[in-house]
């Protein structure tokens, strides 16, 4: 008998990178003005695309392992037009508009972030081996813009949450599900990347 994969479009290896992605881009966005803090940036820059990287093969991988079934880049865009069709026909200041107006933002949201996180990424290699500074002035640009959609993001959690009256905030953090013994495998494999590529980039 086939195993049925799970509903839930979250699973901890999910969480594991939610995380690296939250602390790395926080680091690399509050280092970037500081030179004597400048290895201690690029390092924080590396490990947001190498987390994005992971994120996009387990997203195929999930499904393959009966894990979980994420939601695509693609799947994150089409959920945010239905939900904006959808507040439109609501009473405007309802609380199914919030509802329906704050989860568009919230897939919305994370769209935008797939799209600008890598454009930061290249463009601030791409000032670090060429020292151009109006190409700097374009990362910074991106670095603001990811900046602003992720403060979009918070905001439509906090919005989505006062709608349905939960904290939807705690999904991304709170295991409440058995962890199954390929996952914690691949937690193991991302986190072991993860460390050893930060170990040799600071010692080379």
């Amino acid at each position: 008998m086939n195993k049925v994969i799970p509903a839930s479009h979250i699973d901890s290896v999910i969480r594991l990178l939610h995380l690296i992605i939250l602390v790395s881009f926080t680091g690399a966005y509050f280092t970037g003005d500081n030179f004597d803090l400048h290895q201690l940036h690029m390092l924080f820059g590396y490990l947001l695309v190498i987390a994005l990287g992971l994120r996009i093969v387990w997203q195929l991988l999930a499904a393959k392992m009966k894990v979980s079934r994420p939601f695509g880049w693609i799947k994150r865009q089409q959920m945010s037009f239905n939900f904006l069709k959808l507040g439109k026909q609501q009473t405007l200041g309802s609380q199914k508009s919030l509802q329906y107006w704050s989860s568009a933002l919230l897939h919305l949201s994370i769209f935008l972030m797939v799209l600008f996180l890598p454009m930061t990424v290249i463009l601030g290699y791409i000032t670090e081996t060429t020292g151009q500074h109006n190409i700097k002035e374009i990362h910074d640009l991106f670095a603001n813009l990811f900046l602003g959609v992720v403060i979009a993001h918070l905001a439509a959690i906090v919005l989505n949450s006062l709608a349905i009256r939960q904290m939807i905030f705690l999904r991304m953090f709170w295991i409440s599900e058995g962890i199954q013994a390929k996952v914690l495998f691949s937690l193991a494999i991302i986190i072991g990347i993860m460390v050893s590529f930060g170990l040799w980039f600071m010692l080379t």
